[in-house]
């Protein structure tokens, strides 16, 4: 096993929208394409339940998350301050999906 992913999906006014709890990714499999595939197969899962968006929280120090989201279209929407153990913040991330992935 290479890593896991985890996502849920509730009703909000509008529709279904879905949000990561988490990708794991084990160290010696990172840059390798693991998180990429993990991202996919959530995005496609939630989008055939019916999700209109996604969204994430990201820690802010967590530069090769944060290139794998943007990568895959995801736009930062905000910040949250002190999100994380030791004050960290954490940057949320949202994409909208309009059409088949």
């Amino acid at each position: 096993m290479a890593g896991f992913a985890i996502a849920d999906c509730e009703w909000e006014t509008g529709g279904i929208v879905a949000y990561i709890q988490t990708i794991e990714v084990l160290p010696a499999m990172r840059s390798r394409g693991a998180g990429s595939q993990l991202l996919r197969l959530v995005e496609n899962s939630v989008w055939q339940r019916g999700a209109r968006a996604i969204w994430l929280h990201v820690d802010s120090q967590n530069a090769g998350a944060i290139r794998l989201y943007e990568s895959h279209g995801y736009t930062c929407e905000g910040r949250a301050d002190r999100y994380y153990p030791q004050g960290r913040a954490a940057l949320i991330y949202r994409k909208r999906f309009g059409s088949p992935l």
